[in-house]
């Protein structure tokens, strides 16, 4: 049975304020997720602080890699939270029951796959993404090291995704934010104090991710969810798989279609410039991912919210929750994008120190950059859609920014401007995807009925 607080918190999603709502929820949620981006922003620095910038390079071409792995984890994660919470607004106690051991022996089938192909083409995989010499050696060093530890990579983020899925966001962000601390702190230390070099790097992700995995275990192992769950009987429920993965690959399709955009990438650099380049790429990547990191913090809060007061036939709210999450998100990246471009040297100079930028690699920069305040509208939209049980609008959107706009741009600006069209590939990326988005939202809401109507598109009923 769900406690007091836990049926408290329900109420809460679906009868607060959003704006106090967003507040509470959101709030924890960018804490735990800016601290994972720094987490990825620390990882570059130390490598290119204590190892140099052929080893900068290495973990560059091996982040895309990684994101097969991530991939894997936001389809489990993603997909069962969002089957989670549409089940907790309809007080479906059948599938709350079963989410939990369904995602673990997904995640253990799933890693064992993933670890057996990464450790085996490694050579071959950071081959492809452009390294050679020593830079396709370190690769290989980080990127096996990375897929030995897959299962906790895999399970550790999904399981935190469920305990999010409940309106957990405080809980979850705790554990996250332990963990990614544990990362930054056993860094030097594997790195420089134990003399591992770029393994150390990948060890000190594969103990912190370890960790992570035991205390999202310990956390439902003492009861603390909201709902049921038998710590001592696990089963892969059939009927739950069909809609976690209706979801979950729309999910898995974001990450999937990023590692496909960095193969573009870091191929086309590998064409029109060289090592330098590649690693001067790496560390605008590392500056961007943690420019978006906060809307990734409003997207965890958004999941619930909408997808528990869709659950519950709130319609109205859902509307609401998208409207006030969205403009949050762009606020606060529109803040930070002033910083970032006003000063790009100080931020790009603490991943690659005592090097000159040149007047076009701030250039580039900043057109890497130009657009991302529009990013809130296309990634909350697909969160929303994922949230409600949509998951072919969300694949649909992702495939559309990532391969129909993202990868033209990339191979034919350059014919043009150069190796600045890699840079500049983003704008018409985000412009035009910000506008499909917003169409796809209003045609949906458009769908749903009034408050205080019934609903009678079976389509809009939550399916399990």
């Amino acid at each position: 049975m769900a406690s007091a607080v836990a049926k408290n918190l329900t109420q809460e999603i679906l009868n607060q304020n959003m704006w106090r709502l967003m507040a509470k929820l959101s709030l924890p949620a960018i804490i735990g997720m800016s601290v994972n981006g720094v987490n990825a922003f620390a990882d570059a620095l130390f490598v290119g602080q204590f190892i140099g910038q052929d080893a900068l390079a290495a973990i560059s071409l091996a982040f895309p890699l990684t994101m097969v792995t991530n991939g894997f984890s936001a389809m489990i994660g993603v997909g069962a939270s969002s089957l989670l919470s549409r089940a907790i607004g309809a007080e479906n106690t059948e599938i709350q029951r079963k989410v939990f051991g369904t995602v673990l022996l997904l995640s253990i089938m799933v890693s064992i796959v993933l670890s057996f192909f990464g450790i085996y083409y490694a050579p071959e995989l950071i081959g492809f993404m452009g390294g050679t010499g020593e830079v396709l050696e370190m690769g290989v060093v980080y990127y096996r090291i990375m897929m030995v530890g897959a299962f906790f990579r895999i399970y550790a983020v999904a399981a935190n995704m469920l305990i999010r899925a409940d309106g957990k966001v405080k809980e979850a962000m705790n554990i996250s934010v332990f963990c990614t601390v544990l990362n930054m702190v056993l860094n030097p230390i594997f790195i420089e104090y134990f003399g591992w070099g770029i393994a150390g790097a990948a060890w000190a992700t594969i103990v912190s991710m370890a960790i992570f995995t035991l205390l999202d275990g310990w956390y439902f192992y003492r009861g603390k969810a909201t709902y049921e769950i038998s710590m001592t009987t696990f089963s892969m429920e059939a009927k739950l798989l069909k809609p976690i993965f209706a979801i979950g690959v729309s999910a898995m399709m974001l990450q999937m279609m990023f590692f496909v955009q960095q193969v573009v990438v870091f191929r086309s650099l590998a064409y029109y410039g060289d090592e330098w380049d590649i690693a001067f790429m790496g560390a605008c990547y590392r500056v961007l991912v943690l420019m978006v990191i906060p809307c990734f913090g409003f997207a965890q809060a958004l999941q619930p919210v909408a997808g528990i007061n869709f659950g519950a036939k709130k319609y109205m709210r859902v509307k609401e929750a998208y409207r006030v999450f969205t403009l949050s998100g762009i606020i606060l990246l529109l803040l930070c994008w002033v910083l970032v471009f006003i000063f790009p040297n100080a931020v790009l100079g603490w991943m690659i120190p005592d090097t000159p930028f040149s007047e076009t690699d701030i250039l580039n920069f900043r057109l890497m950059i130009a657009a991302t305040p529009a990013f809130p509208v296309f990634f909350m939209g697909s969160t929303l859609f994922q949230s409600i049980g949509k998951g072919k609008e969300s694949g649909a959107l992702v495939v559309f920014r990532e391969i129909l706009l993202f990868v033209p741009a990339v191979l034919l600006l350059p014919f043009v401007m150069g190796l600045t069209g890699i840079y500049a590939a983003g704008i018409p990326t985000n412009v035009i995807a910000v506008i499909l988005t917003s169409m796809l939202i209003i045609w949906q809401f458009k769908k749903w009925p009034k408050e205080g109507e019934v609903a009678h598109r079976d389509s809009e009923n939550p399916k399990y």
